[in-house]
């Protein structure tokens, strides 16, 4: 449906513009001889078909940017949980429970333990039991093993709403800092990672056979 409404707003209009000079010259016919109106149909037809290769190949470039838009994710709803609240969370890549959906196998990573790369979805859910009756500091910690530009890429949410964080490097490390206000609940925290950019080491290695779809290489999330 979208895509329809991406061509009726911007290939119709022109293509009306051909049909109806198309048109006008196919009733002059009787007046014209058939044969000097071949080449002026034919040409008409060309810029059709031009005109829409080139809204097609526009409309495809809007909907890429798009899917790499939140636009098309939604949060899930934090859950009442009857279990204590903690003053402290540790979450750690290596840990025998994963830390939720949308991670593959843990890896061991540089000598600093284990890694899980998030995918193949562009959104990973952590839910957290700590206690929010004082103000909270978070740490996500991701390994640099991608550009930089996708960790500044990264949105966070806090129970559905975007904050902003600070970034630090130390090592091998990218570490996302922000700050969890006071909140009067019995829920658990909610932390949101989006990741708008996917890539698959097939893509990059031709000589991988690695065709998973991967987003940024998890290590640890502490909150304290």
């Amino acid at each position: 449906m979208y895509n329809d409404n991406l061509k009726k707003e911007f290939i119709m209009p022109d293509q009306k513009l051909i049909y109806e000079s198309i048109l006008n010259e196919i009733n002059d016919l009787k007046n014209k001889d058939a044969a000097a109106v071949i080449p002026y149909l034919v040409e008409k037809l060309s810029e059709l078909y031009a005109l829409a290769d080139k809204y097609q190949t526009k409309i495809e470039l809007m909907q890429a940017q798009l899917e790499h838009s939140e636009l098309f994710f939604s949060l899930p709803e934090v859950l009442l949980m009857s279990r204590s609240k903690l003053p402290y969370v540790l979450i750690n890549a290596g840990d025998l429970v994963p830390p939720g959906e949308n991670f593959y196998e843990a890896e061991a990573y540089g000598g600093v333990g284990h890694i899980r790369w998030t995918g193949p979805d562009r959104i990973n859910n952590f839910h957290v039991p700590v206690d929010r009756s004082s103000e909270r500091i978070m740490r996500l910690k991701i390994a640099a093993a991608i550009k930089p530009q996708v960790i500044t890429s990264i949105k966070l949410y806090i129970d559905g709403q975007l904050i902003t964080y600070e970034i630090e490097q130390q090592d091998n490390m990218f570490e996302l800092i922000a700050t969890l206000p006071v909140v009067d609940r019995v829920q658990d925290t909610l932390i949101s990672l989006f990741v708008p950019y996917l890539f698959s080491p097939a893509d990059v290695d031709t000589s991988s056979s690695d065709n998973r779809r991967l987003g940024v290489a998890f290590h640890q999330l502490e909150v304290m």
